[in-house]
């Protein structure tokens, strides 16, 4: 990624976490997402940390947001928390303290020596970004993992209950009602199958070892495991 994309990515992300946007559908969408993060998707991280993770671990959450998913997991692990958004980290730290290192920099280039962590995990963050981007963000992951690390990934489906349902309230509020509203970044790089997901990992440097989608987050996103070759 260039430096003027780069640029444009951290300004995209710090108007989305301002929370500047004072229109209804706006607000009720930031509601429904902070629960969703804090009662549904949190519980499903972590189950999957504490499956993959020795307590005391140190990880890298690349793409940390808010960080409120990392509540419950923030008392057990070492966790570094990593965002292109200045407005991410500040609430990052509102919610969670200083129990995480925070960093202010881009998960194409991390600035951290390589063999640094035990684990990296994202949510909700791949399906931003292109293909080739995708498996660029993979193998800059990969160097900053110890031998034989891991990877945990969130990422959505073109199947998943939140990709159907903002796709709906998308075209309900701009196709019907016409008021040209966007309530999350664009998602150009949704999970079609296992098989895609596979290859990319593959070219990236990993292995494949769990590929999940089901209830324990209400069917909302693939959950990915893999580790460093």
């Amino acid at each position: 990624m260039s430096k003027e994309a780069a640029r444009e990515e951290e300004k995209a992300w710090d108007n989305y976490w301002k929370r500047k946007e004072t229109k209804i559908q706006a607000v009720i969408y930031r509601n429904i997402a902070s629960f969703y993060r804090k009662f549904i998707i949190k519980r499903a991280l972590n189950k999957i940390i504490e499956g993959e993770f020795q307590r005391g671990s140190k990880l890298l959450h690349a793409g940390s947001g808010s960080g409120q998913v990392d509540e419950d997991i923030i008392q057990k692990y070492d966790i570094t928390a990593l965002d292109i958004s200045k407005e991410a980290l500040k609430l990052y730290k509102l919610y969670n303290g200083n129990k995480a290192k925070l960093m202010h920099a881009s998960i194409f280039d991390i600035p951290m020596k390589s063999s640094a962590f035990s684990g990296v995990y994202n949510l909700g963050v791949m399906e931003h970004f292109t293909k080739d981007e995708d498996i660029k963000i993979l193998k800059e992951l990969r160097r900053v993992l110890k031998q034989n690390g891991k990877i945990v990934l969130f990422w959505p489906p073109k199947f998943g209950i939140s990709v159907i349902f903002l796709n709906s309230t998308h075209f309900i509020l701009n196709r019907v009602l016409k008021r040209n509203i966007r309530l999350h970044p664009e998602e150009i790089s949704l999970v079609k199958s296992k098989k895609q997901v596979n290859e990319i990992l593959k070219k990236s440097g990993f292995k494949l070892t769990k590929f999940y989608f089901g209830p324990l987050d209400l069917f909302t996103h693939c959950i990915i495991v893999a580790e460093k070759l």
